[in-house]
């Protein structure tokens, strides 16, 4: 009996052995976006939580590394330490270095306006003679970029969105684009004294798709892609995928 017992604790030793070598992770960089990305928000916010609920799914377990965005990127691309990264929006240059993932997020920007002085608008010439902000080194699509370097729209740079937002309270501005997600966070977290003087439009500026991105360096790059495209797959059709969007636009991942 105990020679059978010791060959059954050696077996089951090497099984967990195996098991765990077997295992994979995928380590990726990461950067401060509430809420969608942050090292302080729960699940290290909404878009680490889809990629990693979605890996788990393909037993894949995620990693994740906080750097300036510039250098998230490039610790990316090498592939050697860091696989990859999240999210980042669609450019072709990135593409010779990076496979994309199926969209794990798609963020609508809109315009927010002083509540008492609501704005309405089909297209962008609509807003012309109205002073409109933006953040210093952000584009919102190349038809207001360029309807901004022509004059066409009066357009006025600042820091940030938070002092954006407070030119809007205070009717410094009549309008300023922003991801809807982004400034209602601003707005429940950080500007809760000025939230119900800042209202925003039903039509958006623009949608724009965010991925993850693997680096083609990295090992079973390809396969890592697959697997994620797989289990966002999955968490969306089971309905988990809803609630994670539902959680965060009722502040759910905030600290």
């Amino acid at each position: 009996m105990k020679r059978m017992t010791t060959l059954w604790l050696g077996i089951a030793l090497t099984l967990s052995t195996f098991v765990s070598v077997q295992a994979e992770t995928l380590k990726l960089t990461n950067g401060e976006w509430p809420p969608f990305l942050s090292e302080k928000y729960k699940h290290y916010g909404l878009a680490s939580h889809i990629v990693s609920e979605a890996m788990k799914q393909q037993g894949v377990s995620v990693e994740y590394g906080f750097f300036p965005w510039k250098r998230a990127l490039t610790l990316a691309e090498k592939g050697s330490e860091w696989h990859g990264s999240v999210v980042w929006g669609e450019k072709d240059e990135r593409k010779v270095k990076f496979l994309y993932s199926e969209p794990v997020i798609v963020l609508n920007d809109v315009f927010f306006y002083p509540k008492d002085k609501p704005i309405k608008w089909e297209k962008l010439e609509d807003l012309k003679g109205i002073r409109i902000g933006a953040s210093i080194g952000y584009s919102y699509g190349a038809e207001f970029d360029n309807f901004e370097k022509d004059k066409t729209l009066n357009v006025i740079r600042a820091k940030d969105e938070v002092i954006n937002l407070k030119k809007i309270s205070d009717g410094k501005l009549e309008a300023f684009p922003c991801t809807l997600e982004v400034c209602i966070e601003l707005l429940n977290t950080q500007l809760t004294d000025i939230k119900d003087k800042v209202g925003y439009t039903d039509k958006e500026l623009r949608s724009t798709s965010y991925h993850l991105l693997v680096s083609k360096s990295a090992p079973n790059a390809e396969a890592m892609i697959d697997k994620f495209n797989k289990g966002l797959a999955a968490i969306k059709e089971s309905g988990q995928y809803d609630e994670f969007i539902k959680s965060n636009l009722s502040g759910g991942y905030a600290p």
